[in-house]
């Protein structure tokens, strides 16, 4: 069954051609995973068009960067401060050890910047996935249940 992202039809080729790239358990699970990679490219091109970071044939090259220039207009995430990243240190201690064996974790100062980076990277995922999530509810979508897939 095709599955429809406002106007645009995604057909069966399309996410059967798509499956390749989505290893799963099972043909049903690699399946799900290629509609939704689909719905969720063609939402975010349908968006980036009308929002003039891209046009409508345009090329891979230009359909990434477009892309990558509607989610950096429109998804913000926080950068974690020191408070953030001391909080997150203290809670998680255990996952901050020297090594294999070590009884000590490291530093709060030797790993204060991959925390850093790790929640900013966290943050950004969760901004990317409600975006989608925001465009998928003011979508008319028919074939496939996102929302539950997300």
């Amino acid at each position: 069954m095709p599955i429809f992202v406002n106007k645009t039809e995604i057909s069966d080729d399309d996410v059967f051609k798509e499956m390749q790239f989505h290893p799963a358990p099972n043909r049903e699970a690699a399946r799900d995973e290629a509609a939704k990679a689909l719905l969720v490219r063609e939402l975010l091109r349908q968006e980036a068009i009308e929002k003039g970071f891209l046009e409508e044939d345009a090329t891979e090259e230009a359909f990434d960067a477009g892309i990558m220039k509607l989610i950096q207009a429109e998804v913000t995430a926080p950068e974690a401060t020191p408070d953030v990243c001391r909080h997150y240190y203290d809670q998680n201690i255990e996952r901050f050890s020297a090594g294999e064996g070590a009884k000590m974790p490291l530093p709060f100062g030797e790993v204060e910047a991959r925390i850093r980076d790790y929640l900013h990277t966290r943050s950004i995922r969760h901004g990317i996935q409600s975006y989608i999530l925001d465009l998928a509810g003011r979508a008319k979508i028919a074939g496939f249940d996102l929302a539950a897939a997300l």
